[in-house]
Parts: structure tokens; C-alpha cells; sequence
């Protein structure tokens, strides 16, 4: 999981907004569950809760914590069917641990060029 500080001035539906085009620039899906909450898949469509455990495409889920002013980006997606049962598996899990620190560092530094983040 990462967090992200955003500015207590920060509309937080202006962060929503920036976050989802991030990802949608990148070739994510971007589904709303509900107000300050999403989920994102890699490839352009979703990736079903049933296929989580084993799906080799990231899913990232995306809160916005109006509370304490923070955006909390979770991986999802584990790969680990792949990592413990293939031999070089755990190729997966490492390649999906790197996207996702690949999208939480983007979504920062969108955050913090539109001025939102801390």
C-alpha cells in the first residue's frame, strides 16, 4: 500500500479527477465503487474480483481518506498462483510489484504538478 498527503486546501474531487486521468493516460481502467473510492486494471478493462489472485495484470485500488487528508493507492493483484506454482513464477510477482510502484510514483508527481499533494 501507498499514501499519498494531499493539501488540506486540496478539492477532493479535483484529486479523484487527476488520479483517474493518470491512470486512463496509462491504459487503465477506471471503475468508481462509490464516491473516493475506485478501482483501476491494467490493459484497458477489468480484472475480476474472482481473478485477483492469480491475474498477471495489476489492479490497484484507489481511497481517497478525506479524514486525514491522504489517497491510499493498494495493489490488488498478487500474481502469486504464478510465483509459487511455475518455475521462474516469481517473475510475475516482481513484474507486477514494479508496475505498481511505477503508478504510484506517477500519480504523485501528477498530484504534485497540479499542486494537490504535499
Amino acid at each position: 500500500m501507498a499514501s499519498i498527503k494531499l493539501n488540506p486546501a486540496a478539492d477532493h474531487e479535483q484529486v479523484i479527477d487527476r488520479v483517474r486521468e493518470t491512470f486512463e493516460a496509462r491504459d487503465y481502467h477506471w471503475q468508481e465503487v462509490e464516491p473516493g473510492r475506485a478501482t483501476a486494471s491494467e490493459g484497458g478493462r477489468p480484472v475480476k474480483t474472482s481473478a485477483i489472485p492469480v491475474s498477471q495484470r495489476l489492479r490497484v485500488a484507489v481511497q481517497l481518506d478525506p479524514g486525514s487528508d491522504t489517497l491510499h493507492l493498494t495493489r490488488e493483484t498478487l500474481g502469486a498462483a504464478y510465483a509459487a506454482g511455475t518455475p521462474g513464477g516469481g517473475f510475475f510477482f516482481v513484474r507486477l510489484g514494479q508496475r505498481f510502484r511505477k503508478m504510484v510514483k506517477a500519480t504523485r508527481e501528477d498530484l504534485a504538478a497540479a499542486g494537490l499533494a504535499a
